[in-house]
């Protein structure tokens, strides 16, 4: 049930009177009193759902490095400009490729019969050849045992291999890095081609996403198809032999570059300390990037305008930053990491939003314990917003751009969502503008700048940056340790 602007408002007075009025308080009463105007700005002004409607509609997919992409660095460093931060600039990172699809996929089955095929090219993979690809289709065991492959080397020499992802078993959670590599690893046995498929949601046909875990191109031609067309096929090829044919091209530059765009809000005692805002500024080539990541984008520049136009400066620096290459395993913000690492014990928090426009509820804390205490602290002024909650959850600790924040043991939070309507369309031509709700994404925003001005203008600290050793502590006890080893191994160099 939703309440009445007019109630929630006044909610948000109700409590920030409770919390100036305790003796003495646990957040500083003209603390409490910014954050209250800052939440009533988003919610009852808000430029959220605008910003959102112009990256999904006006500019569209925004891959890494292609002019799209471009065209919202520059769109996103005028309106930085336009609300008056400071030290607006982008900063330019490396790619091992920049990848566009230029000709769409088709394709089709022959054997035992002619129907269409529904596919689209895996990101950061090569075009089919000349015309493109016709082979038979031999469906792949164990897609993570060489013993495996090596037995079936003859099976798949000169073929189409077909994956099964629901197959592909890893002892703890999904390994990206191995499962990359393993994909790569069927051109040494022999295979033409890769047709993957088995995701979570029926007709998946058009799932985007990368095909590497480094920004690098793929060693074969990789295609998706949906879930029911790779049903079919594995049940065809218990019968019998299956031949498809498909094709598509793709543009690809290498090597290449991209920027993450930044702006700041310059803290009037410890300019020098700064927390972290951000969200990536890139989407894969599905759909139109509405929630993964629109509304982070979104959220991050309405919450710069907010706090702006407050006019009360925190202690310390408000540093907003959106990433390039998050769909590509974290590029922009490995890179931005790397180049800030003498800086990074300075750095208080990293706050990342990419979890859609559905009902945020709080933060996930992703094994650091320590962060309770201050957000505890803040959860008065939170819970208006629904957004108090704390989260244990750490499925998500590897998947976005806090993760080379978090590595490197600076306090990290990823904005709390329900998930539901985001999970349903990610990576899907269906992520687009009309599923955004534009009431929770201002109360996810609110909840966002809310908890960066918290952190920014507590005179004590949100939480320690850990050592090397701790960070592996804590990834060993929330059970994530082997998929950051996964990525070490495979995935993205700083």
């Amino acid at each position: 049930m939703r309440l009445p602007k007019s109630v929630f408002l006044a909610a948000i007075l109700f409590t920030v009177a409770g919390v100036v009025a305790q003796n003495p308080p646990v957040v500083e009463p003209p603390t409490a009193d910014a954050v209250s105007r800052i939440t009533r700005s988003i919610i009852d002004d808000g430029k959220a759902y605008d910003y959102d409607q112009h990256l999904a509609d006006d500019i569209g997919p925004r891959l890494t490095g292609s002019r799209s992409y471009q065209q919202a660095v520059q769109w996103s460093v005028e309106q930085f400009r336009s609300l008056g931060l400071e030290n607006v600039h982008t900063e330019s990172f490396p790619l091992k490729a920049a990848w566009e699809p230029e000709v769409n996929a088709v394709g089709r089955m022959l054997e035992p019969h002619e129907q269409t095929l529904h596919m689209i090219s895996v990101g950061w993979t090569p075009s089919t050849p000349g015309k493109g690809i016709r082979g038979k289709v031999v469906l792949i065991r164990n897609l993570l045992s060489p013993e495996a492959l090596n037995e079936d080397r003859d099976k798949i020499r000169g073929n189409i291999a077909l994956v099964d992802r629901t197959s592909v078993s890893f002892a703890k959670g999904l390994m990206p890095g191995q499962y990359f590599a393993a994909l790569s690893s069927l051109a040494r046995y022999g295979a033409v081609a890769v047709l993957v498929g088995g995701g979570r949601n029926a007709n998946d046909v058009e799932y985007g996403g990368a095909g590497t875990a480094d920004g690098s191109i793929a060693a074969l031609p990789i295609a998706r198809v949906g879930r029911e067309d790779l049903q079919l096929l594995a049940r065809l090829l218990q019968k019998g032999a299956v031949t498809v044919e498909f094709s598509y091209r793709n543009r690809i530059r290498t090597p290449a570059a991209a920027d993450n765009v930044v702006a700041e809000i310059r803290g009037r005692e410890h300019p020098e300390e700064f927390v972290v805002v951000g969200a990536h500024l890139d989407s894969v080539q599905a759909g139109t990037g509405a929630q993964d990541n629109g509304a982070g984008v979104a959220s991050v520049l309405d919450a710069a305008r907010a706090i702006k136009a407050l006019g009360v400066t925190p202690r310390r620096t408000i540093r907003f930053v959106l990433f390039g290459g998050e769909e590509e395993w974290e590029l922009g913000s490995h890179a931005y990491v790397a180049k800030h690492a003498a800086e990074l014990d300075k750095c208080a928090a990293a706050l990342i939003t990419d979890t859609g426009s559905d009902t945020a509820y709080g933060w996930y804390i992703n094994g650091r314990d320590d962060e309770v205490p201050a957000l505890k602290e803040f959860a008065p002024l939170l819970q208006p917003m629904g957004g108090d909650g704390i989260s244990h959850d750490a499925t998500y600790l590897l998947h976005s751009d806090h993760t080379p924040f978090y590595e490197q043991g600076v306090p990290t939070l990823m904005l709390w969502t329900d998930m539901t309507r985001y999970l349903e369309f990610v990576h899907q031509p269906g992520d687009t503008f009309d599923k955004v709700e534009k009431d929770e994404l201002a109360k996810g925003t609110a909840i966002v700048a809310a908890t960066a001005f918290l952190i920014a203008d507590n005179p004590k600290p949100f939480a320690a940056r850990q050592s090397q050793a701790e960070v592996e502590k804590t990834l060993q006890e929330i059970g994530q340790y082997e998929g950051y080893e996964d990525l070490k191994k495979y995935g993205v160099k700083e």
